[in-house]
């Protein structure tokens, strides 16, 4: 008995020493391996011994897994395709999966085949064109580099997706065309990136990697020649470096394609053949240099160029922006604090500006022309502009948004609101410099603090408010220097809190009552009473006689008082001078005035005309006169300039022979 157990221990510890000797000899084959190498020139020889194999159902392809975790597709044709869930013949042993053979004559890396296995390397085969949706998704123990070989054509969506330990170099394969969605989503490659030739297509978040897994930066980026659809969020949050080009051969760039990424601090090139920007595409990188749109483009969608730095910022595009002749629409923030320099010029055709579009772009300079076909401009749209020193807008518009044109400092023209405008929004000049502003016959709202801090409407600055308006809100006027008087017409109804504060007559004479004249009806007074009153507390309300709800002394508590709105432009001044030259031509003229709306016309019976310069001491005595240039049918409002310009019609440059008497008046 005991020498027959002797004899079975001996056969068994022989067993044990062979199968030691096998198990070394196929790790020292296992070290030869590392991961992605191009595949072997013949299969791999799978041991006899191996732990479990099958043969893929409908097919020829066969699987085998041995005791090293080593699994082996072998066979020819495509893979079976694997609905999420299913069970793949696999399945039980993916915690055993260390390394995954391809055999050289599969072509297709069926769905879903190894998806969450424990594998920390692949060998890919000679034949495989197309590796299927998730094939290798969540294999977090893949590490270092990845080499597709140059047979494969597709990378399936979410291909690769968390393969969290992959981050060496991606080397992806000459002949591969199409890159799914999310095919590498959150994995977390450095070094540069070359997208072959033959690929048309990056699908959404193919490359896209949260923020704790990638690196900080990741080498340049180079897009295929042939590429013409990059996916939503492809890029996004990439650490790619230095200049970006798209090729011409791009038409569509998605939503957010290189959203954030922060190292893309070169110049940015755009190929001739895009026809769409998504929303945020280019939103918070750090392009420098010039920017062109192609023709073609018709839209910029929202904040596809908006700056990373806002109002902390060293700045996106500091050379000129061109705009396409064919751009119909420009998104909100499309442009957004971004450091453009030189004229902005807003093609003919544009019909809308979205809110915030061109925020805090104070390097743009010259005059802002909105053409005649833009409809709408949004709010904030052109907020901290400080550059422009003229604005133009498009005679399309029927308002004035919000704080659209809030804090343009360089303003020094007039400015000019279009026939059809019915109201103006909220701050919408709030904080800028115009030295006038001319209000369209359509015009029923000015809205809270729309001209508030308007430094430009100081010293001489004459407004006239239109017949039709009818309400005035808080502080719309708060902080604005006026030298004529307030003249509000009969439409009135509504006038706000701090309306006029801080108003004061500038070079005030002693004929202009510090007061507001009204030619209608007592509107409603928002603010009565306390500091936000609509009028300064020693202003007096003068009223036309007749009008309705004018009685006693005081109205809200102010004083009010009559006055004759037929006669308010009375106060007539002559003057007579002459040239020592003395020449022939006589000249006499006098002034009209409107008593309605202030206009003031020279006139007279000669045919022919030229401008003359008057000026004026503080007390509105007339200083000195000068022909300037030839000129007809020229007309001013109201006579509070210390220079103004006139018309006297007569022959061209004339010389005067004898006094010259000019009557005008003074309101």
């Amino acid at each position: 008995m005991m020498k027959n157990f002797k004899k079975f221990t001996a056969f068994v510890l022989a067993l044990c020493m062979l199968f030691s000797l096998s198990v070394a000899a196929f790790a020292a084959e296992a070290d030869e391996h590392t991961i992605y190498d191009s595949a072997p020139d013949e299969e791999p020889v799978v041991s006899s011994e191996a732990a479990t194999s099958g043969t893929i159902q409908n097919s020829g392809i066969r699987w085998s897994l041995d005791e090293k975790g080593w699994l082996t597709i072998s066979g020819s044709g495509a893979m079976e395709d694997y609905e999420y869930g299913n069970e793949f013949p696999w399945m039980d042993y993916r915690d055993s999966i260390q390394t995954i053979v391809i055999g050289d004559q599969i072509t297709q890396i069926g769905r879903n085949a190894f998806p969450w296995t424990a594998c920390s390397t692949i060998q890919f085969g000679k034949s495989v064109r197309s590796i299927g949706a998730e094939a290798f998704s969540g294999c977090r123990n893949l590490n270092g580099d990845l080499t597709l070989p140059d047979s494969v054509q597709i990378v399936g969506n979410d291909a690769f997706s968390e393969c969290t330990g992959l981050t060496g170099t991606l080397t992806l394969g000459s002949n591969l065309q199409t890159i799914g969605a999310g095919a590498f989503y959150d994995c977390s490659f450095s070094g540069n990136l070359v997208i072959p030739d033959s690929v048309t297509s990056i699908g959404r978040y193919a490359f896209y990697s949260r923020p704790y897994l990638r690196p900080e930066t990741q080498g340049t980026l180079t897009l295929g020649k042939n590429l013409r659809t990059i996916g939503a969020f492809a890029f996004r949050e990439s650490r790619y470096t230095g200049s970006l080009t798209i090729p011409d051969s791009v038409v569509e760039i998605g939503e957010g394609a290189f959203r954030d990424c922060k190292n893309l601090n070169g110049t940015l090139t755009l190929g001739k053949n895009l026809r769409t920007i998504g929303k945020e595409a280019f939103y918070w990188c750090a392009f420098t240099g010039s920017l062109t749109i192609p023709e073609g483009v018709a839209e910029i969608a929202d904040g596809a160029f908006s700056s990373l730095h806002q109002f902390n910022r060293d700045g996106m595009f500091n050379g000129t922006l061109t705009l396409p002749s064919t751009l119909k629409t420009i998104g909100a923030e499309a442009f957004a604090y971004t450091d453009f320099s030189g004229e902005l010029l807003i093609p003919d055709g544009v019909t809308s500006i979205g809110a915030n579009a061109f925020a805090k772009c104070d390097g743009f300079g010259g005059t802002l022309s909105l053409p005649d076909s833009v409809k709408t401009v949004g709010e904030w749209a052109f907020y901290l502009c400080e550059g422009f020193t003229g604005l133009k807008l498009s005679a399309s518009l029927t308002k004035i948004e919000e704080r659209s044109f809030a804090h343009m400092y360089g303003l020094k023209t007039e400015v000019v609101i279009p026939e059809g405008v019915t109201e103006i929004g909220e701050g919408a000049f709030s904080c800028s410099h115009m030295p006038s502003v001319h209000f369209p016959s359509t015009l029923k709202k000015i809205g809270k603090q729309a001209f508030y801090l308007t430094f430009g409407l100081t010293n001489y600055s004459t407004i006239t408010f239109p017949n039709g308006l009818e309400v005035i809100e808080d502080e719309a006027f708060d902080s604005c220097y006026f030298k004529n008087a307030v003249v509000l017409p009969a439409s009135i109804k509504s006038i706000g809190k701090k309306v006029f504060d801080g108003y004061r007559y500038s070079g005030k004479r002693n004929d202009i009552p510090i007061g507001v004249y009204f030619l209608g009806a007592a509107p409603q007074l928002v603010g009565t009473g306390n500091a936000n009153c609509s009028f300064p507390a020693d202003w007096t309300l003068y009223y036309l006689p007749g009008t309705s709800d004018w009685t006693g002394d005081t109205y809200e508590g102010y004083q009010i008082a009559p006055w004759d709105g037929e006669t308010r432009w009375d106060n007539l001044y002559t003057h007579e001078f002459g040239y020592r030259d003395n020449k022939r031509n006589e000249i006499e003229a006098s002034w009209s005035v409107n008593t309605d709306t202030g206009k003031v016309t020279l006139t007279d019976d000669l045919n022919e005309g030229c401008v003359v310069a008057v000026s004026y001491d503080a007390e509105g005595r007339v200083t000195g006169i000068g022909v300037l240039r030839t000129k007809t049918d020229f007309v001013i409002l109201n006579l509070q300039d210390t220079c103004r310009l006139f018309l006297l019609n007569a022959s061209s440059s004339p010389r005067l022979d004898a006094p010259v008497t000019i009557n005008y008046y003074i309101p």
